[in-house]
């Protein structure tokens, strides 16, 4: 993954299984990649060839709206009870790929970046945003590949193993909510400390300055009771694994709530 030491496994296509392949490059500031595909299992994998870190949020857009209608709200910051966040591959940093593996039913998917620039504002207000059509007739029984981590999201807490070994995982998040949560895990600079590296998360305008962590895996907001995969390789050392998503009362990332914990790989 980029020439780095450690990070999300750069995927094959046999790596996928027999998951449909759709592959997102992020740049800055768009998203380049295919715009339908079939209902069922498919793996969305993202490459940032951008300069800034990304993600790409999934999300079905029901009741006749469109991605139009979703930029409108964003901007405005209306509501969006129409909009169903699905995951979606996690914020990953320049250089970087991932992949993540979700049931898709047939209807109409907003991919966004949600990571914010130096003045606050998400890179979808730049125009990081695009529409995924899912075609054919309702996916019903495709199952998940099976995963070897286990990550429980509450409010506010991530439950998982702290202790794992080196080498590639599938990564299962099930949202117990009842909000929205998402899962990073990040690998903190040298001669930076864990507490800066939380301090930097939790501001949104800070994500384009002195950047304490390498971003490697991990998945976009999912609504309550939904689940979804994500494959990461990760070499030995010490990780943190955070929620970003802003809460519904104050607008704190989830972080600053107290959903970090610490991963170790031996």
């Amino acid at each position: 993954s980029g020439g780095s030491p450690s990070g999300a496994a750069p995927e094959t296509d046999a790596a996928v299984g027999h998951a449909q392949l759709v592959r997102v490059v992020a740049r800055d500031f768009a998203f380049d990649s295919a715009h339908t595909v079939h209902a069922g299992l498919v793996a969305i994998r993202l490459v940032n060839d951008g300069k800034a870190m990304h993600m790409l949020g999934i999300a079905r857009i029901d009741s006749g709206k469109t991605l139009a209608d979703v930029y409108k709200a964003v901007v405005a910051n209306g509501p969006l009870g129409y909009f169903t966040e699905l995951g979606g591959p996690g914020m990953i940093s320049p250089g970087d790929s991932t992949v993540t593996y979700s049931v898709l039913e047939p209807g109409t998917y907003s991919m966004i970046c949600w990571v914010n620039d130096s003045t606050g504002k998400p890179h979808v207000m730049d125009g990081m945003m695009s529409t995924l059509t899912v075609t054919g007739t309702n996916a019903g029984a495709p199952a998940l590949p099976a995963a070897d981590v286990y990550i429980r999201e509450t409010d506010y807490h991530i439950a998982m193993p702290d202790t794992i070994a080196a080498g590639r995982h599938l990564f299962r998040v099930d949202n117990d909510g009842p909000q929205d949560h998402d899962v990073a895990i990040v690998r903190v600079l040298p001669g930076h400390t864990d507490a800066e590296a939380v301090q930097w998360m939790g501001d949104s305008k800070a994500r384009m300055h002195d950047v304490p962590v390498q971003a490697l895996a991990g998945i976009v907001a999912q609504a309550r009771r939904s689940h979804t995969e994500f494959a990461a390789e990760l070499t030995a050392g010490d990780y943190l694994v955070v929620c970003l998503k802003p809460d519904e009362k104050d607008g704190k990332p989830h972080l600053m709530h107290g959903m970090v914990t610490h991963l170790h790989v031996t």
